[in-house]
């Protein structure tokens, strides 16, 4: 029973900063006063063997906690994030354009427009910009952790191994693009791929097309994020076409709309489909 109320405790702390009541610094100062206080409360009973163990084991585990949560500290000030536009790379004689986003975090900004703002008064040319919410801000904390602990590989050497699984071998074109010091995510995956196939002869194509999706090692294109922005860069670009994961269609044809996008977008749920696909476009075209 009090192990539970200590994680109902816990849990409703925590609840309170998902949902941006309180921010990380109060979040971390509430464990670690109240692990303090249990120690206090610890010391105290410290001759009343009955309480003792419950009092120790439930201070141990507000340290835990407290220990599992300090990092937020360190992600508190990132208010902001900006997407900027990037071209979109591609390997000579394949045309298939690889479609990712620069991001950049702000500190300490005090709204969206003050961002928009700097940028303009840098010239930089950003697509979006967003306030990071502590669920955001939650999130990669407890992707680094796990990182850290070797619990959890990044999403390039995931994207890699996984491409280089479906591709049946390491093709030293594709490994230069991981070699770049800018990259970052899994969204290349499916581009890579199918640019691999083409660099080995096994797909031709003459038709450009932006490309993106993250792929599984045996070739199902998984969902990816910060697809408007994709989407714009592509546009921006005079791309004709676009490749995107099944799982975001209905998100995509919705930017479509409300961004009247001109561009063919084409959703595929296997690297397959997408090789049939360019297969068909390159023979309307002969």
């Amino acid at each position: 029973m009090t192990i539970f109320l200590i994680f109902l405790y816990y849990g409703v702390v925590l609840f309170l900063y998902l949902q941006d009541v309180i921010g990380g610094i109060s979040f971390v100062a509430i464990l670690l006063i109240s692990f303090i206080i249990l120690l206090i409360v610890r010391i105290l009973l410290r001759k009343k063997i009955n309480y003792k163990r419950k009092i120790t084991l439930v201070t141990c585990i507000m340290f835990l906690l407290f220990c599992f949560e300090i990092p937020l500290i360190f992600y508190e000030g990132t208010s902001h994030v900006a997407y900027i536009y990037t071209e979109p790379l591609h390997a000579k004689g394949t045309e298939i354009y690889l479609i990712g986003v620069n991001r950049v975090d702000f500190q300490f900004m005090e709204s969206i427009q003050s961002v928009e703002d700097l940028l303009n008064k840098q010239q930089v040319p950003f697509l979006n910009v967003a306030e990071n919410t502590n669920l955001v801000l939650y999130e990669s904390k407890n992707r680094q952790i796990l990182k850290w602990l070797h619990l959890q590989k990044s999403e390039v050497d995931q994207m890699k191994e996984n491409v280089n699984h479906y591709l049946g071998k390491e093709d030293v074109r594709i490994n230069e693009f991981f070699n770049q010091d800018n990259i970052g995510g899994n969204s290349a995956g499916l581009g890579l791929a199918l640019t691999g196939l083409i660099l080995q002869g096994d797909l031709q194509n003459n038709v450009a097309i932006a490309v993106t999706g993250a792929i599984s090692e045996t070739g199902d294109v998984l969902p990816i994020g910060v697809l408007k922005e994709k989407i714009l860069i592509a546009e921006k670009y005079g791309l004709p076409f676009m490749i995107i994961p099944s799982k975001n269609a209905e998100e995509a044809a919705q930017i479509q709309k409300e961004q009247n996008i001109h561009m063919k977008i084409l959703d595929v749920a296997h690297i397959d489909e997408a090789v049939q696909l360019i297969s068909e476009m390159n023979d309307k075209t002969k």
